[in-house]
């Protein structure tokens, strides 16, 4: 009963989020939405800030899904070109993790600020993806004539950059989401992978698989924890 009535609370914070914007949403309101007192909020998450954190963490874990559920669907997701191009589409069809990665530096730095009391999975989760990075070079998937920080460097820039770009945009043909998908995916792929990339993908995919599952076991582990606390 208590883990549903959090799970209830981290909807509510969800819908909210969406529909008004992080500095507009108070833990009042989010209690009025699940239909619960606003002391019964605090019972699961010390301050707004943890609450909408924990929000973050549970469409990760849900982003996390898919990505294992596609890396053993088809090798060829394992590339960066094509996990680039996944998650851009992904992050565009899910409304809660559009507005979490495109929010505004305000609403960002905030619950980067609350995460401090969660170290080890921020730094399990840098980890990860550094390590998917060298999986892939040992692999011969990706080139080695940058350093991994930079190829990480690169690749998160990209993806950062279109998933943020369109407001600034000033021309008036508009490319298709699909389009854009597959511009980032070449870019990627033209800077990062070797000629040969998807023929070796395969040899990757079991390592990729062992990693992700692992940083999804600890984004489990700390959304349960933060319900409870």
């Amino acid at each position: 009963m208590s883990e549903e009535r959090a799970d209830r609370i981290l909807d509510a914070a969800a819908e909210l989020l969406v529909a008004w914007g992080y500095r507009r949403v108070t833990i009042e309101d989010v209690a009025r939405r699940a239909e619960i007192g606003k002391g019964t909020v605090y019972l699961h998450f010390k301050t707004k800030e943890r609450l909408f954190l924990t929000v973050v963490m549970r469409e990760q874990a849900r982003l996390v899904d898919r990505l294992l559920t596609a890396f053993a669907a088809d090798p060829a997701n394992v590339l960066p070109s094509e996990l680039a191009r996944l998650t851009y589409l992904w992050v565009h069809e899910d409304v809660i993790v559009h507005v979490i990665v495109t929010g505004d530096q305000e609403t960002l730095g905030a619950l980067v600020r609350s995460a401090e009391g969660i170290g080890p999975l921020m730094k399990a989760r840098g980890q990860a993806i550094a390590d998917y990075f060298e999986i892939l070079r040992e692999r011969g998937v990706i080139r080695d004539d940058l350093r991994p920080d930079e190829q990480l460097h690169a690749f998160t820039a990209a993806l950062t950059g279109f998933l943020n770009v369109d407001p600034y945009r000033m021309s008036a043909e508009e490319m298709s989401r699909e389009a854009k998908a597959d511009l980032l995916a070449y870019m990627v792929r033209s800077a990062l992978e070797t000629p040969d990339a998807p023929a070796r993908a395969s040899r990757a995919v079991p390592q990729v698989l062992d990693l992700y599952r692992n940083l999804r076991e600890l984004l489990v582990e700390e959304i349960s924890r933060q319900k409870l606390t």
